[in-house]
């Protein structure tokens, strides 16, 4: 307050009064950012054991799921604006790390950038914000770029549905360009009856029925709208044969940096299984998510 009487010639009380005022009015907000305390023996542990280009892993203590998520959001959003640059393609799916990563992203003015969803939208039970293209739309705004929807939800009723649908000129255009995403942001699922750590049970797109049967099979984690086992191979099951989104292989065989961002215990044996499959180039997460480490 101080600095700012000296250079503008007001008095420090007259300065503190307008602050106040400001704050009332909502123009000035006071955001205190806590320091991110990282576990840096893990993320060389993660480095090495699964040829990972980047390991984030922060320490979280005791915190809340909520302030857990917070916590990967603005880590996830501090990578993502070093790795950011003009004449750039992102990829985006959904899901609630994603959210929070976009909503801890500053406003960066970039040029010639796009942001494509590559993956089919959320189901009727989900929010519309964390679980669709609202999100890529959020991205795009802070980024100063271009988004594309793909306009399609993420499991179709049917093979048949979902071919028919997949042949469709706008359909493929979207995902021949998202094919060609710089980055591809993508969360990681468990396959539970939990609405708080299993996006395809929150978004409605299985039911109980559905999760019990998927698990039957060996199914572990959903990652890229997919079903993939421990040892992180997609399952041949009918499922995935419905899903409506980028080519998993095609997008790790262009050499793509695949960026994964997921925390908490319970996704443990999710991020193992991706991890396990050699997905990732980048893995942002938490000590929680990874104690399989000290196993």
């Amino acid at each position: 307050q101080q600095e700012i009487a000296r250079k503008i010639g007001y008095s420090r009380s007259a300065i503190s009064r307008l602050l106040s005022e400001a704050e009332e009015e909502g123009i000035i907000e006071v955001i205190i950012n806590y320091p991110l305390l990282r576990d840096a023996k893990l993320e060389r542990r993660l480095r090495e054991k699964y040829h990972l280009e980047a390991a984030y892993v922060v320490n979280a203590g005791n915190s809340s799921d909520e302030h857990l998520l917070h916590l990967l959001g603005r880590m996830g959003a501090l990578y993502l604006e070093r790795q950011l640059r003009d004449n750039m393609i992102i990829g985006i799916g959904w899901g609630t790390s994603l959210y929070e990563v976009v909503n801890a992203l500053p406003f960066l003015p970039l040029s010639n950038v796009s942001v494509v969803q590559i993956i089919g939208a959320s189901g009727s039970k989900s929010d519309a914000r964390i679980d669709g293209p609202e999100l890529a739309a959020s991205l795009a705004s802070k980024l100063n770029a271009s988004h594309q929807f793909l306009h399609s939800p993420l499991l179709l009723d049917s093979v048949s549905a979902k071919n028919s649908l997949w042949a469709q000129k706008q359909i493929q255009d979207t995902l021949k360009f998202a094919h060609q995403a710089d980055i591809a942001l993508l969360g990681i699922g468990t396959i539970e009856i939990d609405p708080r750590f299993s996006s395809i049970y929150r978004s409605g797109f299985v039911d109980d029925k559905d999760v019990r049967e998927i698990k039957s099979e060996g199914g572990i984690a959903n990652f890229c709208g997919l079903i993939i086992d421990e040892m992180g191979n997609v399952l041949d099951i009918d499922i995935n044969h419905r899903v409506m989104g980028v080519d998993l292989e095609t997008l790790k065989s262009n050499e793509r940096r695949i960026i994964g961002i997921a925390g908490g215990a319970r996704k443990s044996q999710a991020i193992k299984a991706v991890l396990n499959g050699g997905w990732l180039n980048t893995l942002i997460t938490d000590k929680s998510a990874v104690n399989f480490l000290s196993s």
